[in-house]
């Protein structure tokens, strides 16, 4: 009898010592981390930055690893994510591509809502312009000046793409859109010299690499930001810089967004893509231990404040976690899109490349 109580309370202590089953888990294994755009790009940047630390706040102490999959906008990674073994050993570090899903890309063989979230990095958009464009770019507002400038993005279904169009658009300026590059530091590289006017990129992008390199050439214009309250405040990580909507109302006064059909689509592309413009991804049908263990070991990174300087160095403000059960929720939200909206942003997008 007391050699079985013992052994009871021996299984009993085992089970109730912290992270014994978490450390037994990832001891001893390596993690792959999917990030879907290329070596040296904003998503890559963020993504080392998170690989080089969330080991330490995994227990088990497990190697994380980074592979880049570039291309197609992103899809290529996101592919090799979906049909990777859903045992908690590869994992993505992505930028979303909504529109690829919200289009039913054929080249997309998981759509983003299947994947198993981890946590999200809230982020706004940046949209700059060379200052040299005729007749020249001496304030935001002189965008609407501008004529048959070009507008350099990725492919014509992609976000970074989309966003940008429908924004110009909405404005009714002359511009020829060339949606056409691998990667936004291969757009970064044409505008510096020359062959394109107007870009966007992510806030790490803008921070980290355009203002720095390209800040006495370029002006921002205007930023996308997430949506807070049924409203689109300006982010807290960039108070100073105008949002679409300021812009907007400046050049258009008078004029209403509510009901404009161009405007609806491109909130339904932006809305969940900066709610939370990089996420951190599990497979479909992942391993529950797994995604327990790096949704709480991702809570405890943002406590890490080596992690948080060093992120804030790349984006130029302290990055905002968006937690796992609250991004699943913005996720699977981007199936529920009414299809009149959808088909809008389809017929878009095929007609792009002809303006």
């Amino acid at each position: 009898m007391v050699r079985m109580m013992l052994t009871v309370l021996g299984f009993i202590a085992l089970a109730v010592t912290p992270g014994n089953a978490e450390t037994a888990f990832y001891k001893g294994k390596t993690i792959t981390m999917i990030v879907n755009y290329p070596a040296g790009g904003p998503t890559d940047l963020e993504g080392r930055i998170v690989a080089q630390h969330l080991p330490s706040h995994i227990p088990g102490n497990p190697t994380v690893i980074v592979k880049n999959v570039g291309g197609a906008g992103g899809i290529i990674g996101s592919n090799q994510l979906g049909e990777a073994a859903a045992n908690g050993e590869t994992i993505g570090f992505f930028t979303l591509d909504v529109p690829g899903q919200l289009m039913g890309n054929s080249a997309m063989r998981t759509p983003y809502s299947d994947f198993i979230l981890v946590a999200g990095v809230e982020c706004p958009l940046v949209v700059y312009m060379r200052k040299d464009t005729p007749p020249g770019i001496k304030t935001p507002e002189d965008l609407m000046k501008a004529k048959d400038f070009k507008a350099l993005s990725l492919n014509a279904q992609n976000s970074n793409t989309l966003n940008q169009a429908l924004a110009l658009d909405l404005l009714g300026v002359n511009y020829r859109a060339i949606p056409a590059y691998r990667g936004l530091k291969e757009v970064e590289t044409a505008i510096l010299q020359n062959i394109g006017q107007l870009a966007n990129s992510s806030l790490s992008g803008w921070r980290g690499s355009v203002e720095p390199t390209m800040g006495d050439i370029v002006i921002p214009l205007w930023q996308m930001s997430p949506r807070k309250n049924g409203a689109y405040p300006r982010s807290t990580a960039l108070p100073d810089m105008q949002t679409f909507e300021e812009f907007y109302a400046k050049v258009k006064p008078g004029e209403s967004l509510a009901n404009n059909v161009t405007y609806r689509a491109l909130r339904a592309i932006a809305d969940p893509q900066l709610a939370m413009f990089r996420v951190a991804l599990l497979p479909p049908h992942a391993s529950a231990e797994a995604l327990s263990v790096l949704r709480a070991a991702f809570v405890d990174l943002w406590k890490d404040q080596s992690f948080l300087a060093d992120y804030s160095k790349v984006i130029k403000s302290q990055p905002i976690l968006v937690k796992g059960e609250e991004g699943q929720a913005v996720l699977k939200g981007v199936a529920d899109v009414p299809d009149n909206i959808k088909r809008f942003i389809l017929n878009y997008a095929n007609n792009l490349t002809n303006k």
